[in-house]
């Protein structure tokens, strides 16, 4: 299998090598990827529509004849329809208030057909053979009304009285958890209230050199280490769960742990949770700092899951509560193996992640592998979260799991989900991780123990628990960036963006395994504002080293799709590129040349990428496709540097390898005299500003160390102003443009600085 040469000089390129089928031989083209892969479902409506006993139905499907627009929404519910659930493609559950409504709708020149909706179309297929039996089975009931209760309504149209444990979810109210007969099952379907009845998953766990392999130590050495980053995490508990005897390791380190799966216990009686959260925040206290976690300097906050039943997995109390103590980034290192299935527990990240679109959740994509394709568990399966599949790790002395980081780890679960996402996201070391050990956790839960205090364990978890520390680590970079509230769908965009590419099969390895010393080198943009049906936003994106990949990604934090659906995507954003020599790429469409005869409308991540990209501009254009609810925020992410369409930095000296450059635009005036920016040199090296400006100002330009001590300045009465200062150590440096006199400045600011070790 060959090496690509831009990874040879990297310790740490991979290349997976487990396949389960062989792919065809043929000709590779720049910008493809591997993976037999149809990014492009066929147009049609994406529910089950199978017959019924009854024909007559306040639920119906209203089908629109293409891409939703607002006008056609409002014009709708004008005539008093109540909208639900949007179903792909271009279709709505709703309810009709008035037996001549449905009249009213199929008179609209955009509404195709009004179809009832069925009671058996809102039954799992995994749950059709219960139907009308005495076997009990427990089932999660959705409502109509995302406002309101179901418990009454489940309880009331129970006949054989065989509902037990009953369950509103905090999460959505109109969702009841409960055990019932096959025979109330069929009367509770009947319900005009009810539009889906779906499975419960049963969730379990998916059980130092890592940190070298995706390069957080590099970050690390430069100043990166979570500060200010405070991280989540649900798993079976945390050490002894008391404060005054717990691990050195999280001493300091806890904003707050809480006790659901035991009532005021959160200890660790597994010895999973204590160790993946070390190797998120682990300070190393108890090993000299041999063992420390990736984010040493991020907070925890805490919630143990684990019962004498299994894991108590309330979704939305955990996300909430660790979201109102500040955590921003939540590890989940459990799921169920449930073949790719867009399980309840996926709707509620998915929900909780659009009401939040600021959250960053990781979870574990499971260690099915096995099974071969379609092995990834939920919540992995859920759009809106980064699913983290594992590689190998370097401890050829552990064995043959951990002796080739050019492998995915046999047992990490693989894509596609079931209805065709590319899952996982990304890959990271899994194998012979060695974390914090639980004073309360026998041996044999552990692959080896190194001493009393750190342990050996494999899986996706421990992947997860990686990720985790590393996006504390990108999250403090973009902070110190001014980015203060960064977007979830931002953290993907720059960790795909970023991975390296592993020339495997995307159903292994994703879009490739993090780089985290690549990731903080991308140029990036948080469109929060979104954007509706037929919009479209183009950028400029400038590429002067060809002897690199080029990757420009689209994330977005997608609204929750409705359990009854076929296909997850509701709201469908394409990206696409024009290339300098007028090349036309589509997002995704890189497994087959040429590549833009697909468009994705499965995928809430788009990406082009180039093994061997030309000089130039490249034109760039997000367009909202179909957005039933929207507007859309999203975010890009690029390996190359934004520009004007004309030409990006006039005048200004190339880039040279192992330098970042910045361009800050902005006005200084009497009232409102500096503006100062921060930058990261990774290495020792040359600083060089160039400060322009238009009008009569007399403005000049400043260079601090961490200390704020003046180190250079560039102070003439002409512009513009440039300044070259050699910097002598690592670290942060801030740079201050200062207005002395004149008429207010419009100033455009462009920084060079090293950023590779």
């Amino acid at each position: 299998m060959l090496h690509r040469s831009w990874n040879a000089a990297l310790s740490t390129a991979i290349v997976l090598s487990l396949l389960a089928a062989t792919l065809p031989a043929h000709a590779k083209q720049s910008g493809e990827r591997r993976g037999r892969i149809q990014i492009e479902a066929k147009e049609e409506l994406a529910v089950d529509t199978a017959s019924s006993r009854s024909a007559k139905s306040e639920l119906v499907i209203i089908q629109l004849s293409g891409p939703v627009r607002e006008d056609w929404k409002e014009e709708i519910e004008g005539t008093g329809v109540t909208l639900g659930d949007y179903i792909p493609d271009y279709a709505f559950l709703a309810k009709l208030g008035h037996a001549q409504d449905k009249k009213k709708l199929e008179r609209l020149s955009f509404v195709e057909k009004v179809t009832p909706y069925t009671p058996v179309s809102k039954v799992a297929p995994s749950l059709r053979s219960a139907l009308g039996g005495q076997k009990a089975v427990q089932v999660a009931v959705v409502g109509f009304d995302r406002k309101v209760n179901m418990r009454h309504t489940v309880n009331s149209l129970s006949v054989m009285n065989s509902v037990q444990d009953l369950q509103i979810m905090d999460d959505a109210k109109h969702i009841s958890v409960a055990t019932m007969s096959g025979q109330d099952l069929e009367e509770v379907i009947q319900s005009e209230d009810v539009i889906a009845v779906v499975p419960v998953p049963e969730n379990k766990l998916h059980n130092d050199v890592a940190a070298a392999i995706i390069h957080a130590d590099e970050l690390a050495s430069s100043g990166y280490t979570g500060e200010g980053q405070i991280v989540g995490v649900a798993d079976t508990g945390l050490d002894t769960g008391r404060e005054e005897s717990m691990h050195p390791d999280f001493q300091g380190q806890i904003k707050n742990l809480y006790a659901i799966g035991r009532a005021g216990d959160p200890s660790d009686q597994h010895g999973h949770g204590t160790h993946v959260a070390g190797s998120i925040l682990g300070t190393g206290a108890a090993s000299d700092g041999k063992y420390k976690g990736m984010a040493p300097k991020a907070k925890l906050v805490f919630h143990a899951i684990e019962s004498e039943e299994g894991l108590k997995t309330d979704v939305k109390t955990i996300l909430s509560q660790a979201y109102e103590d500040g955590a921003r980034i939540h590890s989940d290192s459990w799921g169920d193996d449930d073949n790719g299935e867009y399980s309840l527990t996926s709707f509620l990240f998915d929900q909780f992640l659009w009401e939040h679109p600021d959250m960053t959740a990781l979870v574990a994509a499971g260690n099915d592998g096995k099974k071969g394709y379609q092995s990834i568990g939920s919540p992995a399966t859920a759009k809106n979260v980064i699913a983290v599949g594992a590689t190998e790790n370097d401890r050829p002395d552990l064995g043959t799991e951990s002796n080739d980081i050019d492998d995915v780890w046999k047992f990490s679960s693989r894509g596609l989900t079931s209805d065709g996402r590319i899952k996982p996201d990304l890959v990271a070391p899994g194998t012979s991780i060695i974390s914090t050990r639980s004073a309360l956790a026998p041996s044999k839960n552990f692959d080896q123990r190194v001493d009393n205090r750190y342990a050996y364990m494999t899986g996706t978890s421990m992947a997860t628990a990686i990720m985790a520390g590393g996006v504390a680590q990108i999250r403090q970079f973009l902070d110190e960036r001014g980015e203060k509230e960064p977007s979830g769908a931002l953290l993907k965009a720059i960790l795909l963006s970023s991975a390296e590419e592993l020339d495997e099969d995307m159903r292994l390895q994703g879009y490739g395994r993090a780089n985290l010393t690549h990731a903080i080198e991308t140029s990036y943009k948080d469109e929060k504002k979104g954007i509706k049906t037929r919009d479209k936003v183009k950028y400029s994106v400038k590429v002067t080293d060809d002897s690199k990949p080029l990757a420009i990604t689209l994330a977005w934090t997608d609204y929750p799709s409705a359990l009854v659906a076929k296909r997850a995507l509701v709201n469908d954003l394409n990206l696409t590129v024009t290339t300098p020599s007028g090349e036309k790429l589509n997002g995704n469409d890189f497994f087959e040349a040429p590549y833009d005869d697909e468009v994705d409308n499965l995928n809430n991540v788009e990406q082009i990428w180039i093994k061997e990209p030309e000089k130039g501009i490249y034109t760039v254009t997000v367009q909202g496709y179909n957005i039933p609810k929207g507007p859309q925020p999203y975010a890009l992410a690029t390996t190359g540097k934004w520009a004007t369409a004309e030409e990006p930095d006039p005048g200004q000296e190339p880039e040279q390898p192992g330098t970042g450059a910045n361009t800050y635009v902005g006005n200084v005036n009497e009232s409102k005299p500096t503006h100062s920016y921060k930058i990261r040199a990774l290495k020792q090296g040359l600083l060089t500003v160039s400060l322009d400006w238009a009008g009569d100002a007399d403005v000049d330009v400043y260079v601090y160390d961490r200390q704020k001590k003046e180190i250079a300045s560039a102070v003439s009465s002409n512009h513009p102003e440039k300044l070259e200062v050699e910097l002598s150590k690592t670290g942060i440096y801030e740079v201050s443009v200062v207005w002395k006199k004149g008429s207010k400045a419009n100033y455009k600011l462009w920084v060079s600085y090293p950023t590779r070790k």
